[in-house]
């Protein structure tokens, strides 16, 4: 399990799916976590809910099972704590903040795919300062707009023009982190990109203005 901070009192905490399924069950047992839930349920479903489930335990010191909006974004029921989650097919990882507004997202750096649908996510302004063959940049891109998605918990929000990214640039993201601003509606973020695991991982935190 990896521990991160952010700005904003932001707790990130990752877990690499390098287990199997039985392996995060049995450690989910260990832990007083329930798990009959998840016993009938895809075993891809079941690396991650049982990682996700570990990773609130950690976070909030008990075994807690998280509920989901309409719209899927998880919260703890009775618990006013902001949570976010995100997964692919090599880990798990939760924010957790007690007062702000927050989103987190993650994505593989070789992603090369993101090149071909830049159509979809980027609006024409962004296009201009994210260079086509920029994959680092487009990788940025797309979990900073996931990343606004997930705070505003809102699934239906457009990619492109819905969301609006400030120029940046991605230069040395291997060595550094990246931040960048958006805007969404009335609201604004601050988003903190960290390179973790391979993974592009980011963080939106909404800005207090």
């Amino acid at each position: 399990m990896i521990e991160m901070t952010f700005p904003g009192d932001t707790r990130v905490l990752v877990w690499p799916l390098d287990e199997q399924a039985p392996q995060l069950l049995a450690l989910c047992r260990e832990a007083g976590i329930p798990v009959d839930d998840m016993i009938d349920i895809p075993v891809k479903r079941q690396r991650e809910k049982a990682a996700e489930r570990l990773l609130l335990c950690r976070a909030l010191g008990r075994p807690v099972i998280p509920s989901h909006t309409s719209q899927g974004a998880p919260y703890i029921e009775g618990n006013p704590v902001n949570i976010s989650i995100t997964h692919t097919q090599r880990l798990v990882a939760l924010a957790v903040n007690e007062d702000e507004i927050i989103g987190i997202d993650a994505e593989l750096m070789d992603r090369k795919q993101v090149l071909r649908v830049r159509d979809k996510f980027l609006n024409s302004t962004e296009q201009q300062f994210i260079n086509p063959d920029d994959q680092a940049a487009h990788v940025i891109a797309w979990t900073a707009k996931e990343a606004v998605i997930k705070a505003e918990r809102n699934s239906a929000i457009d990619w492109t023009d819905g969301i609006c990214l400030e120029p940046f640039s991605a230069d040395g993201f291997d060595v550094r982190e990246v931040t960048l601003a958006a805007r969404c509606g009335d609201r604004s973020y601050h988003l903190i990109c960290r390179l973790v695991e391979g993974h592009c991982l980011t963080v939106a935190l909404a800005s207090s203005q």
